[in-house]
């Protein structure tokens, strides 16, 4: 008997292999932020307010293009969690404004290094010229879905 998973890989085999690999790829990364205290996809945002110390939530929304109750949520549990910090804007006080906090500062290279680790794992095998051709391909894979 023939199973969902392989009729959906013959009638769409690129759409189905796309998507096995973007949850194998985001396992690997799952696993490496659970080590750090993280949640996958508050990495984006640790690494987003080390770059920008003092960003507001508008301003994560717009740079990182997640809606605004979903960066809300994982804002309010990264603080609980330690990440990051709420702060008054100094000229403004309606606006709040958002740092790490030293355990936040702490992670943003072991962010960077699990992202390396996951790509390089991702792409062994792989000479540089298949790996910048398969990021070229995916790009054009997104473009035509946006």
């Amino acid at each position: 008997m023939t199973t969902g998973r392989e009729i959906a890989a013959a009638q769409g085999p690129v759409g189905y292999t796309l998507a096995e690999a973007t949850r194998a790829h985001r396992a690997q990364l799952q696993r490496r932020m659970e080590r750090l205290g993280l949640y996958l996809g508050q990495e984006l945002l640790v690494v987003d307010i080390h770059q920008h110390p003092g960003t507001t939530q508008a301003e994560l929304v717009q740079r990182i293009g997640i809606e605004q109750p979903t960066i809300a949520k994982a804002i309010t549990r990264m603080e609980r969690t330690g990440f990051v910090e709420r702060a008054a804007d100094p000229r403004d006080r309606r606006v709040t404004l958002l740092r790490l906090t030293e355990h936040g500062e702490a992670v943003v290279q072991a962010v960077l290094a699990a992202w390396a680790e996951v790509d390089r794992a991702a792409t062994s095998g792989l000479t540089e010229t298949e790996a910048r051709e398969l990021t070229r391909l995916l790009n054009r894979i997104r473009d035509n879905l946006a």
